[in-house]
């Protein structure tokens, strides 16, 4: 379970930030870390030391303060690399913000002495019998993550302008964590409406440290996000491709909008868009062609947890995905004519073909798209939108977005205790394993099928995925998957398994060239981002339960032949590929995935050392 908190909102956000930025440089290997026990001395776990740039441990050296980046306590031990010890402690290979305590340090020439600091005093002593040596040097908090990554960047190899953006992406991070921590959301039930959950969301991404950035070229911070306004620009059709019913679907709508003013629909001549009010400046600037219609023609919408994929009463069952101009973590979320082009094919093509159980999920397709045609792709890009099917529960379920069941700090609930635990009555460790395994069961079953006999990674992280559950009972029934944009395919193996050719547009990241690059995807957005949360908010992580029952699972779908079995689940198998975000965004790369080894947490079991259980590999 998750702890709770008695930090003011402010400093939870700051915190909310810091861990997360702190829980990337270590987890992907771009700074050293290492941990060491101190529960002899006190009530915390441990604290966790992390080196600077450039400083590596060697047998017959001390680290000196000025070496470190960032110390850190912890509340929990972290992922170890394996378990042998140094004179620095153990190296750390995965760290998770949960398993942070609030409260970041550094050592600094006008800091304050231990005194300052009562919590930190025996750990300063505990340090001087080992290899580091601090004597002399004073300590300050860091409670500012811009702070912490500007000393970061003044250490290392970066252009200024990205040292700034990643800055600023920062900052906006931590005014919106702040803002839903000062006005927190309720936690809805199992029978509000769907979109009350996807607009739940309290910190939502749960380890990115651009978790809540949301920029525009405006600089507008009090807008509402979630209650867009919907307006239309008017194209010739000999500028657009379309697919699917787009031009029915987007006539129907602005005939509606449109319904109550005198004003001139050429429906003969011209296609009405839909888009995101936000996304106006870009248009205007990017499309001269392009005529904007009146403010008063317009459609009230509701945004999901993604910001940019809305809906609208005027179009039951559907959903809108348009280009935002804002900067959203820290990509600006527009859609590229490759989605647009893939997702009405493949909606048509293949996702009848694929193997998977019908009964356990459901696909929301994408049959309709409009792309206006530009030679420049990162033009284009701007002005593109989908029409996603959404999946229609039947009477006696609902659907909820699953990452809004991994929040904690909603209005209506207990401090420390998740969405998932409050709204399915998890109180007991019974219960939470029950419903984990029934969760993993039906996952499992849901996803893997397509990855291992389509060569199909779904993008299932919890944002993307959502549970079908009885509003009556509570019973978990299967899972729904949406967004057809962010998945890996080897195109060699879909056509050999489905019987029949599908093409990819030249260059589309979706396309791999091996089977072998697909897993990575699946592997980060599926364990990493979503199981891995829910195992360690239902307090199953560092007992090892909840990774015991991944493997069965995981045992159950996956053949004994595939090669996928032997790279998660050989006991054998330490170390997998996941994604970097932190690496990414350094490199301003967005469509191409840079990838690191990660400690393999489905192969996570705990290790007894010293009477205790800790993380190892």
């Amino acid at each position: 379970m998750s702890q709770a908190t008695t930090l003011a909102p402010k400093e939870n956000a700051a915190f909310a930030v810091l861990s997360r930025l702190i829980s990337c440089l270590v987890t992907e290997q771009i700074l050293l870390a290492f941990y060491t026990s101190t529960r002899e001395l006190g009530k915390n776990s441990g604290v966790l030391v992390v080196l600077s740039p450039g400083i590596s441990s060697h047998p017959d050296r001390s680290i000196a303060a000025d070496d470190v980046f960032a110390l850190v306590l912890m509340k929990q031990p972290p992922v170890f690399l394996n378990q042998s010890s140094t004179r620095y402690g153990k190296r750390v290979g995965l760290l998770d913000p949960l398993d942070m305590l609030p409260g970041v340090y550094g050592f600094a020439a006008n800091g304050t002495d231990g005194s300052k600091f009562p919590h930190l005093e025996h750990i300063l002593r505990h340090f001087q019998n080992s290899g580091f040596d601090f004597h002399g040097h004073m300590l300050e908090e860091v409670g500012n993550p811009r702070a912490l990554w500007i000393k970061l960047a003044s250490k290392i190899t970066i252009d200024h302008n990205m040292s700034e953006a990643i800055a600023n992406e920062l900052d906006s991070s931590f005014y919106y964590q702040y803002m839903a921590y000062k006005n927190p959301p309720r936690c809805p039930s199992l029978s509000s409406p769907p979109i009350e959950w996807e607009q739940s969301l309290v910190a939502g991404h749960p380890t990115h440290p651009m978790h809540r950035t949301r920029l525009m070229a405006s600089g507008l911070r009090d807008y509402d996000w979630y209650r867009p306004l919907i307006r239309f620009v008017q194209v010739p059709k000999g500028q657009v491709t379309l697919q699917g019913s787009f031009e029915e679907i987007s006539q129907a709508l602005v005939t509606k909008a449109s319904s109550k003013f005198e004003s001139s629909i050429d429906c003969d001549q011209f296609i009405y868009v839909p888009v995101h009010e936000l996304q106006l400046p870009n248009i205007s600037k990017l499309f001269p062609t392009a005529t904007i219609l009146p403010a008063n023609i317009n459609i009230q919408a509701l945004a999901q947890s993604s910001i940019r994929t809305v809906t609208v009463a005027e179009l039951p069952g559907q959903a809108l995905k348009l280009a935002v101009g804002v900067k959203i973590s820290s990509s600006l979320r527009t859609i590229s004519h490759f989605t647009a082009d893939f997702g009405p094919r493949f909606s048509r093509d293949v996702v009848p073909r694929l193997a998977f159980d019908k009964n356990i999920l459901a696909i929301e397709l994408e049959p309709h798209s409009f792309v206006y045609r530009h030679e420049d792709p990162e033009v284009q890009k701007h002005f593109t939108a989908v029409i996603r099917q959404e999946y229609r529960p039947l009477p006696t379920e609902t659907v909820i977005v699953c990452a809004a069941l991994l929040e904690v700090g909603h209005s209506n609930t207990t401090p420390g205790v998740s969405a998932v635990e409050h709204v399915f009555g998890l109180d007991t460790e019974l219960k939470r394993i029950q419903f984990l395994d029934r969760y993993l069961e039906l996952s499992t079953k849901a996803f893997i099928p397509a990855l291992v006999t389509n060569g199909v990674a779904f993008e299932a992280h919890a944002q993307n995925v959502l549970v079908r559950v009885n509003k009556e009972t509570g019973t978990l029934l299967g899972f729904v998957i949406r967004d057809l944009g962010g998945m890996r395919v080897h195109p060699e193996t879909l056509c050999q398994s489905i019987g029949a050719d599908f093409h990819f547009l030249p260059e589309h990241c979706i396309a791999t060239e091996t089977l072998e690059e697909i897993y990575p995807k699946f592997y980060h957005t599926y364990v990493h981002n979503h199981v891995q949360r829910l195992i360690r908010l239902l307090d199953l992580h560092h007992n090892g339960v909840g990774w015991e029952i991944l493997r069965k699972h995981m045992a159950a779908v996956i053949p004994v032949a595939h090669p996928v079995r032997k790279l998660w689940l050989s006991p054998d198998s330490k170390l997998v590929q996941s994604k970097c975000l932190m690496r990414m965004r350094m490199k301003d790369s967005y469509r191409n995935n840079v990838y690191n080894p990660y400690p393999n947490m489905i192969q996570y079991r705990p290790e007894t050392i010293d009477g205790r259980r800790h993380s190892s590999l």
